[in-house]
């Protein structure tokens, strides 16, 4: 949790417990509502009393009237879930109790997300049962993006936990034995020159391993797994500089019979492996010259997973087809020198096309088409060199369009407009930053927000509307920091609040100075 979220999650207990002793109260009142006040005359606390202890709905609040807690106590203990908010009113934390323990997900909330300013993202989600942690919790970039999956057993990190860069890439796993960290493993990371390096995984849902690859400088090097998804090995290729240098395990080589055929003048014209009768690794078949003129990938179930020519280097060459473990095509195209090369088309296995394009050098490159299973056009793009390069166009299954904008290697560049649920959004990319005017639409057209980025951060004046057209609300930000004035507005377009801000730090609300010690308050947990 960020230093801001600490600063804003304040002790639950003198929110939750309320102090019976509060000011303004000449005696203590045992039943009914309740009302206690800070020395300025403004209700600090409120709620309802039962035996002289706090019972029912109660709120807590700000010494500038600002909501401060909310929620409920279910035979005097804590119920449901309770609300947390700053000092400007803005919902920091929600919290799930059931007999006085948490018991649900805890979510905190930041204001600090540079693409959605003054909105809230989610930055933890993490699950309580009994008041300790139980299963999945989830961390999240300032951006909204996930960033850790941590799973707890008895309020302890324990198994696996993962960790994503900001594409939603896997790139660390962790193993956790009652809170102590036994493994950590980096995993489907590329250098400095954008090549793949050391392993490439992918898991099923269930957290057991789908695909396992190894590379070096972005060549396959090493051995290529696939599991099904009760963990067993279908299919293993070992790999060096690219290159199949042996069909299979080397824990199944000893079960292996290998098994050729030759023409009537002794000419080699088939050689392949078998367990038990079942086809495993390559089967290459030749000419009368000796030349491989097409070959068969089985995997250790003996289903055919490719076929094409593989020769005696093991390099991958002309026309190939690859399959789905069940038979259906997944995959057809062609290889040059081991590299993908010219058009490929991907299929789902309905037979559909999912995909299409060109490769070059083993690059996507050119125009690519993304298709929805019954056929409708998902996404176009183009790419140069294995980046995107050109037009992105992407459409929901009825095809209307959801983003469209332009890449230059690799980045976002120039417009971009995308249609996210109740509203449209226009602006600019520079290098993959957002940058000048941003606007938002409602769907009937009328505007939603207006404001200015500098080099990916807020920068001046945004505002907010209603779909009335009403303005909302009113920020100010200098490259990303808080500054001046924020007001906020209701439907009528009445002020309801004025927030000071000085070097992202909350100074005075509706006029009244904030005094906050750094350490003033500390979630329990």
């Amino acid at each position: 949790m960020n230093a801001r979220m600490v600063k804003y999650c304040f002790v639950i207990v003198l929110s939750l417990v309320v102090s019976v002793i509060g000011r303004g109260q000449d005696e203590p009142v045992k039943n009914g509502f309740v009302q206690f006040f800070y020395p300025n005359g403004q209700v600090s606390s409120e709620g309802i009393m039962r035996e002289g202890k706090p019972d029912g709905y109660w709120r807590t609040y700000y010494v500038t009237g600002v909501v401060k807690s909310e929620g409920k106590r279910t035979n005097y203990l804590l119920d449901s879930t309770w609300n947390f908010y700053n000092q400007a009113g803005e919902l920091v934390q929600q919290i799930d109790y059931k007999l006085g323990e948490k018991s649900g997900y805890s979510i905190t909330y930041s204001y600090d997300n540079p693409l959605k300013p003054g909105r809230p993202t989610v930055i933890s989600k993490e699950l309580y049962l009994n008041g300790k942690k139980e299963g999945n919790s989830f961390y999240y970039y300032p951006t909204g993006e996930l960033k850790q999956m941590v799973y707890y057993r008895d309020g302890k990190k324990h198994g696996l936990a993962r960790e994503y860069s900001r594409d939603s890439t896997l790139v660390t796993v962790m193993d956790y034995n009652e809170n102590y960290l036994v493994n950590r493993e980096r995993i489907n990371r590329k250098d400095a020159q954008g090549r793949k390096q050391g392993t490439f995984r992918d898991y099923y849902e269930s957290g057991r391993i789908k695909r396992e690859v190894n590379y070096l400088d972005d060549q396959m090097h090493g051995y290529y797994r696939e599991f099904d998804g009760s963990g067993e090995i279908v299919m293993a290729i070992r790999y060096e500089r690219g290159k199949i240098i042996e069909e299979i395990d080397e824990d199944l080589r000893e079960l292996l019979d290998m098994k050729s055929t030759y023409d009537e003048q002794g000419r080699l014209i088939f050689r392949g492996g078998y367990i038990e009768d079942k086809p495993v690794g390559i089967h290459r078949y030749y000419d009368t010259t000796g030349t491989v003129i097409n070959a068969h990938l089985y995997n250790e179930n003996g289903e055919k997973i490719s076929e094409g020519i593989i020769d005696e280097q093991g390099r991958r060459m002309g026309a190939w087809t690859d399959f789905y473990t069940s038979g259906e095509v997944r995959a057809k195209g062609t290889y040059l020198n081991n590299q993908q090369s010219g058009s490929w088309t991907f299929f789902y296995r309905s037979g559909s096309i999912e995909q299409k394009g060109r490769f070059e050098r083993g690059r996507f490159h050119g125009s690519w088409t993304w298709y929805y299973p019954n056929g409708n056009v998902w996404r176009e793009e183009w790419y140069l060199n294995g980046r995107e390069d050109g037009e992105f166009v992407e459409y929901d299954q009825g095809g209307q369009i959801l983003a469209r904008g332009q890449y230059v290697n690799g980045e976002k560049n120039g417009e971009w407009l995308y249609q996210v649920g109740d509203h449209t959004e226009r602006g600019n990319y520079v290098i993959g930053l957002r940058e000048g005017e941003w606007k938002y639409f409602y769907n009937d057209g009328i505007l939603k927000y207006e404001g200015y980025y500098s080099r990916g951060n807020p920068d001046k004046k945004h505002k907010y509307y209603y779909p009335s057209g009403v303005l909302k609300e009113e920020q100010y930000y200098e490259m990303g920091i808080r500054e001046k004035n924020w007001k906020k507005y209701d439907e009528e377009g009445n002020l309801m609040m004025t927030i000071t801000y000085r070097n992202n730090r909350e100074q005075r609300i509706n006029g009244i100075r904030i005094k906050l010690p750094e350490n003033d308050v500390t979630l329990i947990r």
